[in-house]
């Protein structure tokens, strides 16, 4: 298989690890899209914040808010 330049040869067995796994890929994009309305939200109040939002209690639970919340701030300052 080339990639531009590059070649990368896979092995059936690869292969089958990669379909294995993008089930899982899969998966944390579905929960990812779902959490986003509720994460832009989010993002809106940290960025009118000088303090930590805590993220509503029915918040998603896919998204590290305390984190996202300190990558805001210093991408911000």
């Amino acid at each position: 298989m080339y990639l531009s330049t590059q070649y990368i040869c896979l092995t059936p067995l690869d292969v089958h690890y990669l379909a294995r796994v993008f089930h899982v890929v899969q998966q944390q994009l579905r929960d990812y899209t779902r959490a986003l309305p509720e994460l832009l939200s989010y993002v809106t109040m940290a960025l009118t914040s000088v303090v930590y939002v805590e993220p509503l209690p029915n918040a998603s639970k896919h998204i590290d808010y305390p984190r996202l919340y300190e990558e805001e701030l210093i991408a911000f300052m």
